[in-house]
C-alpha cells in the first residue's frame, strides 16, 4: 500500500476518533443538563413540601382554634340564654309590681286632685270672705269719716258765728271739715310722714272724687306724696294702705299705674296733673300734702 494511502487512512481513522469524541463530550453535556434539571424540580418539590406542610400546620393550629371557640361561644350562648331566659321572668315581675304601683299612684293622685279641689274652693270661699270683710271695713272706715265731716260741717257752720275760733292755721286750707298743708319743700316719704306728724297731722288720706278734685286744684305744677303705700308680702304687691290702716278703696291713678317698676315702687304720690303715680319711697324731688281735722 503506498504512503498516501496510509495517510488517508490516518486521517480517517483521526476523524472517527474525533467525531466520537465530540459526541461523546455532547452526551456528557446533556447528561450535565439532565442532572441538573432533576437536581432542580427536586429541590423545588422539596421547598414546596416544607411550605406545605407549614401551612397545613398553621391550618390545622387556626382550625382547632376555631373549634375551641365554637365550644366556647356555644357555652356562652347558652349562659346568655339562661340569663335572658331569667331576665324575662324578672321584667315580668317587675311589669305586675309597676302596674300595681301605677294603679296605686292613679289612686292617690286622683284623691290628691279631689282634695286639691276641696281646698281651692274651700280658699276661694274664704277669699270671698275676706274682700268682703275687708270691704265691709273699708265701708265702716269711710262712712265714719263721712260721719265726722258731716260733724265737722255742722261745728263749722256753728264756729262761723263766732270769729273767736280759727278753723286751720296759717297756710292750711279748709274743705269740708278737714284742713290741708301742702309743702314747698321736697323730701322722702317717711321724712314727709314726720313732718305731718310734727304738726297734729299725717300724710293726706283721699276719700272720695271732690277731695281729690279740691287737692288736683292746688297742686301748682308739682308732685307731692300721699298717705298710701304699698303692702309687699314675699316681693309682690298684695294692696295699698291709708296711713290710717284703711285699705284702698276709691283710686285716681294715671295711665298705666301702678306698675312697681323693678319691685321698688312702694310709695304712692301725686303727680302735678292730679293723677295718681307708685314711685320709690326714697325719691326725694317731691313734696307733700298733710291733713288734719279742724281745730273748731
Amino acid at each position: 500500500m503506498p504512503p498516501s494511502s496510509w495517510t488517508l487512512l490516518g486521517i480517517t481513522s483521526l476523524a472517527l476518533q474525533l467525531k466520537r469524541s465530540l459526541e461523546l463530550g455532547r452526551w456528557e453535556y446533556y447528561k450535565q443538563r439532565l442532572f441538573f434539571l432533576v437536581l432542580a424540580l427536586l429541590m423545588a418539590t422539596v421547598l414546596w413540601a416544607l411550605i406545605l406542610s407549614t401551612l397545613l400546620s398553621k391550618a390545622s393550629r387556626e382550625r382547632a382554634a376555631l373549634l375551641s371557640n365554637q365550644d366556647l361561644l356555644r357555652t356562652n350562648a347558652s349562659e346568655q340564654k339562661l340569663m335572658l331566659s331569667a331576665l324575662k321572668e324578672d321584667v315580668g315581675t317587675c311589669g305586675n309590681c309597676c302596674s300595681m304601683t301605677k294603679a296605686q299612684l292613679q289612686t292617690t293622685l286622683t284623691e290628691f286632685k279631689d282634695t286639691r279641689a276641696k281646698l281651692m274652693e274651700q280658699q276661694s270661699t274664704l277669699k270671698e270672705l275676706q274682700d268682703r270683710v275687708i270691704q265691709d271695713l273699708a265701708k265702716a272706715g269711710r262712712d265714719r269719716e263721712n260721719i265726722r265731716s258731716e260733724l265737722f260741717r255742722a261745728l263749722e257752720a256753728v264756729k262761723h258765728g263766732n270769729s273767736s275760733c280759727e278753723l286751720c292755721p296759717p297756710s292750711w286750707l279748709l274743705f269740708q271739715g278737714s284742713c290741708y298743708y301742702f309743702s314747698e319743700t321736697q323730701a322722702v316719704w317717711d321724712t314727709a310722714q314726720s313732718h305731718c306728724a310734727g304738726q297734729g297731722a299725717h300724710l293726706v288720706i283721699v276719700s272720695n272724687l271732690d277731695e281729690q278734685g279740691f287737692l288736683s286744684q292746688h297742686t301748682r305744677g308739682r308732685g307731692y306724696w300721699l298717705g298710701l303705700r304699698a303692702i309687699r308680702h314675699l316681693g309682690k304687691i298684695q294692696g295699698y294702705q291709708w296711713v290710717d290702716g284703711i285699705s284702698l278703696t276709691f283710686s285716681h291713678w294715671n295711665s298705666g299705674e301702678p306698675n312697681d317698676s323693678r319691685g321698688q315702687e312702694d310709695c304712692i304720690m301725686m303727680l302735678h296733673s292730679g293723677l295718681w303715680n307708685d314711685a320709690p319711697c326714697a325719691n326725694e324731688r317731691d313734696g307733700w300734702i298733710c291733713e288734719k281735722r279742724s281745730s273748731c
